[in-house]
């Protein structure tokens, strides 16, 4: 269950995603004067693909979406709950867990939690994918990444987005 009292109540949010290349991505989270970092494999799941499912099932009207980015070993789960008062907003709880892939993880360390608007937290991932999708047309840059992101999907997840953000 949430604890509402440790909600991290600002608009001051913003998040880079970078592909790096071998298999790997990065993610930092920046919350008021606060920074989470995630460091993300390929390996064991598609993480860019997770995302994008989790985005589009939170336009598409799904109230609780849950998604995973591993590490090696461990990982976070991101758990997005709508606020039934205020469609326009959602909670984002992130976990860290320790167990590697094939483990059930067994515990679950609260990383943080936070109230954003629904459009901003489309907003920011969607410029990211866009940035990183728009960097892959460079063959060097794309070398050694092309491989972990979805093209296809992502194609699809713009259409949706522009037509939810009215862009």
């Amino acid at each position: 269950m949430t604890n509402y009292n440790k909600i991290e109540q600002t608009d001051n949010i913003d998040i880079l995603l970078t592909l790096n290349s071998h298999g790997w991505s990065s993610c930092f989270l920046f919350i008021r004067n606060k920074t989470f970092e995630f460091t993300i494999t390929h390996v064991f799941s598609e993480p860019y693909l997770d995302l994008i499912q989790a985005l589009s099932n939170l336009i598409n009207g799904q109230k609780d979406i849950t998604f995973y980015w591993y590490g090696e070993p461990g990982g976070c789960r991101f758990e997005i709950n709508k606020i039934m008062t205020q469609q326009d907003k959602v909670i984002v709880s992130i976990n860290e867990f320790g167990e590697s892939f094939y483990e059930e993880p067994k515990k679950y360390d609260l990383m943080v939690t936070f109230e954003i608007k629904v459009k901003q937290l489309i907003s920011i991932f969607y410029f990211q994918l866009q940035k990183t999708h728009f960097l892959l047309q460079d063959k060097q840059f794309s070398e050694n990444r092309q491989k972990d992101f979805p093209f296809q999907e992502f194609h699809k997840f713009e259409k949706t987005v522009k037509q939810f953000l009215n862009l």
